[in-house]
């Protein structure tokens, strides 16, 4: 009798002991990389973990990779629902087991998620309705109400990498989330990294807005989760709630081309959490990069409409991308009329879109980084933000290079690798490290000659020197008289916008040049300005575009040593390069 109660009580026992161990406690003592500390030197993270790709599994990595699905306050695809935005995370295992709490990088790239082939998009709504109601997309969405809440532990365990790792419809050659290693850097030393690409693209819910108010709201979400304010769930369906429970409430964003445009739109909101920004190569006022002074650049006056379809994954109805919502359908035919009658002229149509001016809003410092070849998106778009950034009473600095549309990363500004300089900027920003990256020179500019970089704290010292150039008054040059459409298929389409701008200026028939003599030795800052008379007899025409570019010749066709030497700019990084570094 003492026998068998003795093994009934070892039963119990047993049986209590195993009851005790969740799957969250099964998961995170015996985890590897779980009891992780933060620690800094000489002002920046040191790595603290052992790299894993994005398809290890979370059982074995130190990295713990899931998605989770954001919800927003409208409804702009009409379901009845309010629309969420799926965010896919890498956090460090150690935060997650509570360890240390993570401070967040937030890449809020559109592309990322997949994107839709334009020309075949295009077939995909030409039956939907011709107008479209904007207050529609107001709308408040139902909120879910979760029956159960996991933590991210537990949630590790059940995330799936064909959620991050997958091939698109309409672009099978592409990985999704091209960039989920390119903050590896960052990763290894206790920062978390979160990509979301926004509402309407592929993943989430509701309507792809190209730089509207709505778009940038869904981003502003993405933070207010980071930050414990706002709900996240585990899937579409709502039923389980996920906190950020390894944040601690610190968020970067940052990204390139319109990647390093969300981080503008989203600092105007004055959103609680944001730290800083680091925009590379973003757009400031979508007005003023498609079109100039009442005149449309590109051949057509309407652009919203192209990048927001090309982004439009969530608003096929079919797996294949051929079924379009018939809302959304309407919402780009409308915006494309509203912007084509508009013909080049700022209206109330790209009013919301120009974040260069709201900055009573903005709250947060910023460390922006523009390519001075850039004949993507212009210099002048950081140089707005720069202005409203400082008009805010807000740290910011920039850094110039002679790159064109592209980032730096692995490569070195002067003596320092890019991603140091980050480091320290993340690390005090984020992490409240003293470091004085905050004092570095307002602008860091590299030279076109010798490629150094040098520092300045503005432009504000400079003075204004007129130079007459070789054209007198009373001179008259015939440039062009084709045909637009010829030109823009020649030199616009299917090239780099670096390439097109040279070929343009070989053209004797398209440009004229006009020598400027300088002293030698001379250094040209600031703005250059160009006042010129020109007239018309094309009088079809209701505008005319002109553009004047500043290139460095040498007399009598002679070449001369040059920083920048390659002749096609995209892409193409002129600076010291760094063949290896550690990431961990």
């Amino acid at each position: 009798m003492k026998k068998t109660i003795l093994s009934i009580l070892i039963s119990l026992l047993a049986l209590l002991v195993l009851c005790s161990c969740s799957p969250e406690g099964m998961f995170s003592p015996g985890g590897p990389g779980a009891s992780g500390k933060l620690h800094f030197e000489k002002g920046m993270a040191q790595p603290l973990l052992e790299y894993s790709g994005p398809n290890t599994d979370n059982k074995n990595s130190q990295i713990l990779r899931f998605c989770v699905y954001v919800e927003t306050d409208h409804d702009t695809d009409g379901d009845g629902k309010a629309d969420l935005v799926k965010a896919f995370v890498q956090v460090p295992r150690a935060a997650a087991a509570g360890s240390f709490k993570a401070a967040a990088i937030y890449d809020p790239t559109p592309y990322s998620s997949g994107t839709n082939d334009p020309t075949a998009g295009a077939d995909s709504y030409t039956n939907s309705p011709d107008s479209f109601d904007y207050s529609k997309l107001y709308e408040p969405g139902k909120k879910r109400t979760p029956k159960d809440e996991i933590s991210t532990l537990i949630l590790a365990t059940q995330a799936d990498p064909e959620d991050w790792s997958y091939t698109m419809p309409a672009s099978p050659q592409s990985e999704a989330y091209p960039s989920k290693q390119v903050y590896d850097y960052f990763l290894v030393r206790g920062f978390a990294v979160v990509d979301a690409c926004g509402i309407g693209t592929y993943g989430s819910e509701g309507f792809e807005l190209c730089g509207k108010d709505l778009e940038r709201d869904s981003h502003k979400c993405v933070v207010e989760w980071l930050t414990g304010d706002r709900p996240a769930y585990t899937d579409k369906k709502g039923t389980t709630a996920i906190k950020a429970d390894w944040c601690n409430g610190s968020v970067a964003m940052t990204g390139a081309s319109y990647g390093g445009t969300i981080p503008y739109e989203v600092a105007t909101t004055g959103v609680k959490g944001l730290k800083t920004i680091i925009p590379v190569a973003g757009i400031s006022n979508w007005y003023d990069y498609t079109n100039s002074q009442g005149v449309s650049i590109y051949g057509h006056p309407h652009y919203t409409d192209y990048l927001s379809d090309f982004n439009s994954g969530a608003t096929f109805l079919d797996d294949d991308w051929t079924v379009r919502n018939d809302d959304y359908g309407a919402w780009l035919k409308q915006i494309a009329a509203d912007e084509t009658e508009a013909n080049g002229n700022f209206t109330d149509i790209w009013a919301d879109s120009d974040y260069s001016q709201a900055a009573d809003d903005i709250r947060c410092s910023a460390l922006i980084v523009h390519g001075l070849n850039d004949f993507n998106v212009l210099t002048k778009q950081s140089d707005l933000m720069f202005r409203a950034f400082t008009k805010a009473g807000q740290n910011v600095k920039m850094i110039l290079h002679q790159d064109g549309h592209n980032t730096l990363f692995g490569k070195k500004i002067g003596s320092t690798l890019y991603e140091d300089i980050l480091n320290k900027w993340l690390s005090h920003y984020l992490y409240g490290v003293d470091n004085g990256i905050e004092g570095m020179a307002a602008l860091t500019v590299q030279s076109n000659v010798d490629g150094s970089f040098r520092a300045c704290d503005s432009w504000n010292d400079l003075k204004d020197v007129s130079v007459p150039a070789t054209a007198k008054a009373g001179d008259t040059t015939l440039i062009s008289n084709g045909d637009f459409d010829d030109f823009y298929e020649k030199y616009m389409c299917g090239q780099p916008y670096e390439d097109s701008y040279r070929d343009i200026m070989q053209d004797e028939a398209l440009s004229q040049v006009y020598d400027l003599d300088l002293p030698e030795g001379s250094t040209i800052r600031g703005v250059p300005k160009v006042r010129m008379r020109l007239s018309t007899d094309d009088v079809s025409q209701d505008g005319l575009m002109v553009s004047g570019i500043l290139v460095d010749t040498a007399a009598g066709g002679k070449t001369f040593p040059a920083f920048l030497t390659d002749p096609n700019l995209y892409n193409t990084v002129a600076k010291k390069t760094v063949d290896k570094y550690t990431i961990g």
